[in-house]
């Protein structure tokens, strides 16, 4: 007979609110026979063990957790689960290559190359030359312009007598570095091919041409190559090879030549292209928007037709809702004499502006209605557009707010679906806490400037209009957590990457700073909310410390910060943190509102009714902040006698 799951739970946590660690896990484990899959089972059960120090049982569970959230596809979940692990068994060193893989899954790469090399160290020190050479390996896949992860490679297949593969690495290295200007470093590894292949032709002209005052380049660096060594300064040479680079995803190889040739030659109109689809592509998106609305609108000038199209394609394949580059498209097909064609570019413009209105343009939607309105002659398109702008559309259904979209308590609906911060644990809502942000005045979207560098002026990444005046929604898409929240161990402590209890391993070869890709914001908030909602508050601060530099999300994670330290009853951190939030000019609309709302709350449990008092006159009619008003009189009269 199937066990009452609700009774199960409800007797598990009583013992356990006991102190009865035995009990209650006995009471979990009826549950764990009828779903031996579900992780968060085997992760309460975990946490029962920390409690009673069974530190071998909890380590057990904890693994079968992550291997259930991995088989189902909870990625985030597993990570959370794999870093328990190694909070209760810091030996357990293998976990570092679920976490790497894991971590490479969701595109936090830097935070992959982390584990890897913590995984990699622990294996040169322990002499395992070939698990070493495995994950480094996997380093280099991950990130191909990481140089020093290549030059472990190296070393590690001379020392493991792989004679062919070290040649293959060293001149790969070698062209790189040469690529570069590291001619030092260029000329060490071909020397290190010399010694191991000495009729080796590409190492062999490499370091005759260094021996003679020159410095190599690539054409003379290729194998098989007989001509003279030429310049690394050719333009078209140099050109061909950040093209190579840029679609091999080696960015930062590829960005270091093309700012060199720019030092030279500033303007240059196929580096400056070059350099826009190395940022578009490398997801620098604020960065590629300026490049390109230059770049298109000086080849409309130009009457270049087909570039301006050609660049605005581009541009609008990979972010096909950029309000500007519609606008620019208008223009263009009205500049061909297109008319239908441009009004339907300004079409699809308006009804974005619609939707997220651009703070200090607010009729701008005006405008480019006016465009559609003398150009086009579909009637049918005019009047629907025509009712959208005087707001008779047909109304959205309003969205579901699911248990999973909960914040402290709260859900979060004026803005977007998927608004980042309403992406928490769903404890608080289940315990009868509900409410909507629903009808709070909404936040900027997409801001961007609407004037580029001037006609004439020299183009180069330093004066591209950048994008982002404000802070639009966060639109998460279909990576937002799913959270089944437990109450997770209050006092485990943190651990590094480095080996824990033994010397820090002497490696040569870390991961290059500037090579590394800006960092992916979306993937580490999300990351830092599952972390939170498994009640690793340190790792969860350390991801929305990564994630709020990044304009979208730089609001989210400031609150979601607050609320880590709320969790460990750190009160005056959080308010701290809040209150300083509050100076920010964008803290504004339903995130202000919610933000504002928080920090009332911190004030109550701090018995600061004052300020509670002021922060909730700020937001009269959020949520059920006229009854906690009302509450306050009595508590702290001064606040009430200065709003008055």
């Amino acid at each position: 007979m199937a066990a009452d799951r609700s009774k199960v739970l409800q007797q598990a946590q009583l013992l356990a609110s006991r102190g009865q660690y035995d009990a209650a896990i006995a009471e979990w484990k009826k549950l764990a026979l009828e779903a031996p899959n579900d992780g968060s089972i085997h992760n309460s059960i975990g946490d029962l063990h920390l409690k009673r120090n069974a530190t071998a049982e909890a380590t057990t569970a904890f693994l079968q957790a992550a291997a259930a959230f991995r088989t189902e596809g909870a990625t985030l979940k597993a990570i959370a689960a794999y870093k328990k692990v190694l909070k209760s068994d810091p030996t357990r060193y293998e976990i570092y290559r679920h976490l790497g893989d894991l971590n490479a899954e969701r595109g936090l790469l830097s935070n992959a190359v982390q584990d890897y090399l913590t995984l990699g160290k622990y294996y040169l020190k322990a002499r395992k030359g070939k698990d070493a050479l495995e994950i480094y390996k996997k380093i280099v896949s991950q990130d191909p312009s990481n140089l020093d992860a290549q030059q472990r490679v190296a070393e590690l297949c001379v020392q493991e007598n792989l004679q062919d593969e070290a040649t293959t690495v060293y001149l790969q290295l070698g062209r790189e570095r040469s690529a570069q200007g590291r001619y030092d470093e260029a000329k060490d590894a071909y020397l290190a091919v010399n010694r191991i292949d000495p009729s080796n032709s590409e190492a062999a002209q490499f370091v005759e041409s260094v021996q003679k005052g020159g410095t190599g380049s690539i054409k003379a660096v290729k194998p098989g190559a007989s001509a003279p060594a030429q310049k690394l300064s050719e333009p078209l040479d140099l050109l061909a090879e950040a093209t190579r680079r840029i679609e091999e995803k080696q960015y930062a190889g590829a960005e270091a030549i093309l700012n060199q040739m720019l030092t030279r030659e500033p303007g240059n109109p196929q580096v400056c292209q070059l350099l826009a689809r190395l940022h578009l592509q490398r997801g620098d998106v604020h960065v590629a928007l300026g490049e390109y609305r230059f770049l298109a609108g000086a080849a409309l000038r130009a009457q270049d037709f087909a570039l301006a199209e050609s660049l605005i394609g581009e541009f609008l394949s990979a972010e096909p809702d950029s309000v500007p580059l519609l606008e620019l498209s208008g223009e263009l097909h009205q500049e061909k004499g297109d008319r239908a064609a441009a009004a339907r570019q300004y079409a699809k413009a308006v009804e974005l502006l619609l939707k997220h209105p651009e703070i200090g343009m607010e009729s701008l939607h005006e405008e480019l209605f006016e465009k559609v309105r003398s150009l086009s002659t579909d009637t049918a398109l005019v009047n629907r557009l025509a009712a959208k702008v005087r707001g008779e559309g047909e109304e959205e259904p309003p969205v579901e707010v699911s248990p999973a979209t909960a914040v402290n308590g709260f859900s979060i609906t004026g803005t977007e679906p998927g608004d980042a911060w309403a992406r928490t644990s769903k404890t608080h809502t289940e315990q009868g806490c509900h409410f909507s942000l629903e009808g709070a005045a909404p936040d900027g979207h997409g801001l961007i400037k609407k004037d580029g560098p001037p006609q004439g002026a020299e183009f180069s990444p330093a004066n591209a209009v950048p994008d982002g005046d404000g802070i639009p929604a966060v639109r998460t898409g279909d990576s937002a957590v799913s959270a089944d929240p437990v109450r997770e161990v209050e006092s485990l402590q943190a651990q590094d990457h480095t080996a824990v209890g033994e010397e820090p391993v002497a490696v040569s070869s870390v991961p290059d700073a500037a090579a590394m890709p800006a960092p992916d914001h979306e993937a580490h908030f999300t990351l830092g909310v599952a972390y939170k909602n498994m009640g690793l508050y340190p790792e969860a601060r350390d991801e929305f410390e990564v994630s709020r530099t990044g304009d979208a999300f730089y609001l989210d994670s400031c609150l979601m910060t607050a609320l880590c330290y709320k969790e460990e009853r750190q009160l005056a951190q959080a308010i701290r943190g809040l209150e300083a939030v509050l100076s920010d000019p964008h803290c504004q609309g339903a995130k202000g509102q919610a933000i504002r709302y928080e920090l009332g709350l911190l004030y109550e449990t701090e018995a600061q009714w004052d300020k509670a008092a002021t922060t909730f006159q700020s937001i009269p009619s959020f949520h059920d902040v006229p009854q906690r008003l009302e509450t306050l009189k009595g508590r702290g009269q001064t606040a009430f006698r200065l709003a008055s």
